[in-house]
């Protein structure tokens, strides 16, 4: 009986041992982490930087139209003939409000089409679509440009109709639009410039547009290199 009762005590002391332990205060180092301050990013970037970014603004005695930057092995812009007609030096705008002046390297009344050199650096340039491109109606498209005379901004359309020798496209064109690009909407390419709209009893059908192919853009640039 003794030997049980100081089997008890042992367990005891034991036990009381290891619930002082348990109670034994420890340092607990906090860690604040703080999230980075940074503005969330513009779920849009991508289309900001291929469709909206290489667009410019082209003013002259003549008006206020659209271009858009291309590259080959230098930079260049494109446009219709008839938003620089004569003018040897017209001033370009850029998507940062940066202004430039570009020299009109040689028109194509025929196609209307013109291609300009800037001055200035531009970091920005879309991407031609390929000379086989086949249109097809339906076809999602995005038509970028300066409408009546603001900054660029664009509308979305389809591939209404597919002519031999033009493209119509339903997305809106306004005054001002006149030599901006058209893209398709599924690849971010160049497939056209945008360049009339038809008229119905003297009002602007501005769903109703017609844009220079691809096609005639590749042999308008084919030209200037021979």
């Amino acid at each position: 009986m003794r030997q049980v009762m100081i089997l008890v005590l042992v367990m005891l002391l034991i036990g009381t041992d290891f619930c002082h332990r348990d109670t034994e205060p420890t340092e607990i180092e906090i860690v604040i982490v703080k999230a980075p301050n940074k503005e969330p990013r513009n779920p849009y970037q991508e289309e900001y930087e291929k469709l909206l970014y290489p667009t410019v603004r082209i003013s002259s005695s003549c008006g206020v139209g659209s271009g858009v930057v291309i590259s080959s092995t230098q930079i260049y812009i494109l446009t219709a003939a008839h938003v620089v007609e004569d003018q040897s030096i017209v001033d370009i705008e850029l998507f940062d409000l940066t202004s430039i002046t570009a020299t009109v390297v040689i028109t194509d009344t025929v196609r209307d089409l013109a291609l300009l050199k800037p001055t200035g650096l531009i970091s920005y340039s879309a991407q031609l679509a390929p000379r086989n491109y086949t249109p097809y109606i339906f076809t999602p498209v995005y038509t970028v440009g300066c409408s009546l005379g603001l900054t660029p901004r664009p509308s979305q359309g389809i591939i209404s109709v597919v002519a031999k020798d033009h493209w119509e496209v339903s997305s809106p064109i306004l005054p001002g639009n006149s030599g901006g690009p058209v893209y398709d909407a599924r690849t971010y390419e160049v497939i056209g410039i945008a360049v009339w709209v038809k008229t119905y009893q003297g009002q602007l059908i501005t769903t109703m547009a017609g844009i220079i192919t691809i096609q005639d853009i590749y042999t308008f640039l084919d030209q200037v290199k021979n």
